[in-house]
């Protein structure tokens, strides 16, 4: 089994590699490069879910806050939840 992945990876590196060269986006269809997008599109989405969760909580909890220290202190972690979303999202 690692064989055949190792086999795709190298196939859908090679046709990135292509695409991206040739017009800006890795836009081959075939079965290894759709097995790689697959795998790093859920890679990712494993990656995010638990910012998102935190953020969704975080913003939860700043609703019902009135202003002040710790409302402000939840805002500051808020942001950086989305920095750091951004940051997943981007890779």
């Amino acid at each position: 089994m690692s064989t055949a992945m190792s086999e795709f990876n190298a196939t859908a590196s090679s046709h990135m590699r292509r695409d991206l060269e040739s017009g800006g986006k890795w836009t081959c269809t075939c079965e290894a490069c759709h097995a790689i997008r697959s795998l790093v599109g859920m890679e990712k989405t494993l990656g995010i879910r638990p910012l998102v969760r935190e953020i969704e909580k975080t913003e939860e909890r700043m609703k019902d806050l009135p202003d002040g220290p710790e409302k402000i202190g939840l805002k500051a972690r808020y942001l950086q939840l989305h920095d750091q979303l951004a940051e997943e999202l981007a890779k």
